[in-house]
């Protein structure tokens, strides 16, 4: 599993036509239920692989929103202890946040925990104006925070 979440963070950097593919695949709900339930590695990579798979693309963004992702990630964000696990839930969720996420935010309580994540640390711009995504991210740099 893990080596899978790590091949779909990969494949997925700015290709834009495999992200669509493995976004209308499936993948999605099924990289949101990894993030729930499996170990610590893979639960790292499926959240570096939903952050990818939502950055700059509308499409995935929309999917993602159906399947509840801000809520999993700010669930699996307050549950663990894993700095990188917590940087890489951060991460989907400031590339897909905006301004219409901020009541949710509030009412989830992970708006200071993001304002102390690098990745996320200006979540209160995101949620001032309706923006894209900021980008994507190697895997390997989910380990600085």
């Amino acid at each position: 599993r893990a080596r899978a979440c790590g091949c779909l963070s990969e494949c997925s950097i700015r290709n834009p036509a495999v992200k669509s593919k493995i976004g209308s695949g499936g993948a999605i709900p099924e990289l949101i239920s990894v993030c729930k339930g499996g170990d610590a590695t893979c639960q790292r990579l499926a959240a570096c692989a939903l952050c990818n798979l939502v950055a700059n693309h509308q499409g995935n963004k929309r999917l993602a929103r159906r399947c509840g992702v801000i809520r999993e990630m700010a669930s699996v964000l307050k549950a663990t202890s894993s700095q990188e696990i917590r940087c890489a839930c951060a991460s989907v969720i400031f590339n897909i946040a905006n301004k219409s996420d901020k009541e949710e935010l509030e009412g989830l309580e992970v708006l200071s925990m993001l304002r102390g994540i690098k990745n996320s640390r200006n979540i209160d711009v995101r949620l001032m104006c309706v923006t894209n995504s900021v980008g994507e991210t190697q895997s390997n740099a989910f380990g600085t925070y």
